[in-house]
Parts: structure tokens; C-alpha cells; sequence
């Protein structure tokens, strides 16, 4: 009996946003079996008095990913562990796959350096909506991909010698789909700016 630990990181990207300066955690439903999560929020501080102060601070000191800064940007890293039993002479089957997903959603945090009017007030509150909701579904699509990752190992059948390889190959190709629907979701959702609209619809009288 043996085992076997692979770790593998993928960035995401966020979106030009903001978050409700609370400590919350994201709800993101019941894991799939198998699956465990560490999940934390960190913020870095946007003292503006202004829409356009705001803007320019995020865009100055935002969290960096693919070559740009963005308001929120939410990274995530997959380990997976497994025991190894041996079948025969030569072959090995997974057992007790599971995968831990670590999660680190990035926010700004509003600081007014000046007392703020009521319309910037509810431009906070929509913006922070929007992408808060977009960013729950990157940690989503992470927590779903490692299910993925355990429903693949799970049974699965090698040499011994080989099974590592074999199983890392399965696992790899998952993160890369991971990492497809992820960009996929960021291209649908225009990096959170229609659940930003979508806030602001529900906010309407």
C-alpha cells in the first residue's frame, strides 16, 4: 500500500472590482465527495474619495494577473492524494482518491478619504454584488473541477510502476479543462461586468 501526492496551481483571472468590506466567506454549496477546501478572502485597501479615485487606485495597486491589474482576482491550487493497492503479481488500483482545493479570493477595500455621497454609496454596493457573485463562480468551477479530478482516480488500474504517471497524465488533462471552462466563464460573463448590470437591475425600484 502506498501513496501518491501531486500538486498543481492555476491562476484566475478576476475582474475590475470590488467587495463589501465584510469578512464572509463565499457560499459555494455542498463538495463534492472527496473534496475538501480551504478558502480565504485577503484585501488591500482603496483609499479614494471619488468614482474616478477609486478606478485609478485599483488599476495602480489591483492584484496582477495575465499582464494586468484587475479589482478582484481569485487563485486556486488542486493536491491530490490517493492509496495505491496492489492487484496481483504487478498491478495497483486507486483507492480513497481525494483532491484539496486551496482557494485565495483577493478584494479591494474601500476606505472614503472624504465623506461619500449617496450615489458613489450604491455604486459600491452594485459593483461589490456583481463581482462578489462573479468570483464565487470561479471558486465554484474550482471546487466542481476537483470532483472531476476524484471521480477520474477513483478504481483506476495500472502497472505499479506506472500508476503515478498514469494517474497525474488523468489528473493534468482535467486541470487543463479546469482552466478552459474557467476562461470560458470569463468570456460569458464579460469578467463579471453582466452580474454587475444584473445587480443593479435588482436594485431598480
Amino acid at each position: 500500500m502506498g501513496r501518491s501526492l501531486v500538486a498543481a496551481a492555476i491562476l484566475a483571472a478576476g475582474c475590475a472590482s470590488a467587495h463589501p468590506n465584510t469578512g464572509s466567506e463565499m457560499d459555494i454549496g455542498d463538495l463534492p465527495p472527496g473534496v475538501s477546501v480551504s478558502a480565504r478572502l485577503q484585501y488591500y485597501d482603496v483609499n479614494a474619495a471619488t468614482l474616478a479615485g477609486i478606478r485609478q487606485t485599483i488599476n495602480a495597486t489591483g492584484p496582477r494577473n495575465d499582464g494586468r491589474s484587475w479589482g478582484a482576482v481569485t487563485t486556486w491550487n488542486f493536491v491530490w492524494t490517493y492509496q495505491a493497492e496492489r492487484m496481483g503479481a504487478t498491478g495497483c488500483e486507486v483507492r480513497q482518491a481525494q483532491v484539496k482545493v486551496t482557494l485565495l479570493t483577493t478584494f479591494p477595500r474601500w476606505n472614503p478619504t472624504a465623506e461619500p455621497d449617496s450615489s458613489l454609496v450604491e455604486w459600491w454596493q452594485q459593483y461589490t454584488a456583481g463581482l462578489s457573485e462573479h468570483e464565487r463562480g470561479h471558486v465554484v468551477l474550482a471546487v466542481q473541477g476537483g470532483g472531476a479530478i476524484v471521480q477520474a482516480l477513483r478504481g483506476m488500474l495500472a502497472f505499479c510502476d506506472k500508476l503515478r504517471d498514469q494517474t497525474n497524465a488523468v489528473a493534468n488533462r482535467l486541470l487543463a479543462d479546469i482552466q478552459a471552462d474557467q476562461l470560458a466563464y470569463d468570456r460569458d460573463t464579460r469578467h463579471g461586468s453582466t452580474q454587475i448590470q444584473q445587480a443593479r437591475r435588482l436594485r431598480e425600484p
